[in-house]
């Protein structure tokens, strides 16, 4: 294990790896919001609820992939540069880290401490940008769902109580 690195050589391999998670991000929500917009309007105009779940699950699985491949890309630098003893060992503190989880039974050796960070900064931004597509699918999802309800309420008139006047909303 390499124990001391230049401060530089850590911040500039670390910025690459914020940059590496952000092309395989970057990459995977691409995939995920064209094939949602490219194959969505098929489920939206069938009435089986149950192939729209599992489609939507499929989504969630090639998100999850997304996430796998960018932790194992990093344990792979991090194994790479001899930062932790094995490979088993680098997607554990790749994961715990890039995941916030936190729970410190294995560190980095002192001269590679920064590295945690820039792992750190890189799920957040990954976490945040896949739920504002999740966010994004989930609103188009129930806009299309609902859209027959909202329809027939729209073209029936809200009845009146009285005749002599109402106050409307």
């Amino acid at each position: 294990i390499i124990a001391d690195v230049h401060p530089l050589l850590e911040i500039g391999l670390g910025l690459s790896m914020i940059l590496l998670c952000m092309l395989i991000h970057s990459f995977g929500m691409y995939q995920v919001m064209h094939r949602f917009e490219v194959h969505w309007w098929r489920f939206a105009r069938e009435n089986h609820e149950m192939r729209r779940q599992v489609y939507f699950f499929y989504l969630v699985i090639l998100i999850l992939l997304t996430h796998l491949t960018e932790i194992l890309s990093l344990a792979l630098i991090l194994h790479f540069m001899q930062a932790v003893p094995d490979l088993r060992t680098a997607f554990y503190l790749a994961g715990e880290t890039y995941t916030s989880l936190g729970n410190g039974d294995v560190l980095l050796p002192l001269g590679w401490r920064q590295l945690a960070m820039f792992i750190t900064m890189s799920g957040l931004l990954t976490f945040g940008w896949t739920t504002g597509v999740l966010a994004n699918i989930v609103g188009k999802t129930y806009d299309a769902q609902f859209a027959s309800v909202r329809d027939k309420s729209a073209s029936t008139p809200p009845p009146s109580g009285n005749s002599e006047g109402t106050i409307e909303d």
